[in-house]
């Protein structure tokens, strides 16, 4: 599992689970194997609730939606903007801004909007089309 959609509730808040140790190379990156990183988008009401409040509502969602296991929390962030601002008329930059460079996130020209699933695509993307 490289990303999954969880099921948000009133009590259940993440929408996408992302199974770091898939995502990245094992072999540069072997402290991510086993750690997953659950995202709340549009999380306004969670982060009123505070981090700690939050922190358990994800843990909880996390054992009842994943098949139980054992899970502890590293860290919890907030972002009061996790995206550029879209606005009529936006220029993105492409992917490829220059040889032997490829550039991905979801302010990257693309043909998804600026979204998670926009951001993993052209992350993707970027590595499979690899640099030199």
């Amino acid at each position: 599992m490289k990303f999954l959609c969880a099921d948000p509730s009133a009590e259940a808040p993440a929408q996408y689970v992302f199974d770091l140790g898939q995502l990245r190379d094992p072999a540069r990156e072997p402290a991510a194997d086993g750690i997953l990183a659950c995202v709340i988008s549009g999380a306004a009401d969670w982060v009123a609730r505070g981090p700690e409040s939050t922190s358990r509502a994800v843990l909880a969602q996390a054992v009842a939606q994943l098949g139980g296991g054992e899970f502890r929390l590293l860290r919890t962030l907030s972002e009061k903007r996790a995206t550029f601002l879209c606005t009529p008329g936006l220029k993105r930059p492409d992917a490829r801004p220059a040889a032997g460079l490829a550039a991905a996130g979801d302010y990257v020209l693309g043909p998804y909007p600026a979204t998670l699933e926009g951001a993993v695509r052209s992350g993707v993307a970027a590595v499979q089309h690899g640099t030199p």
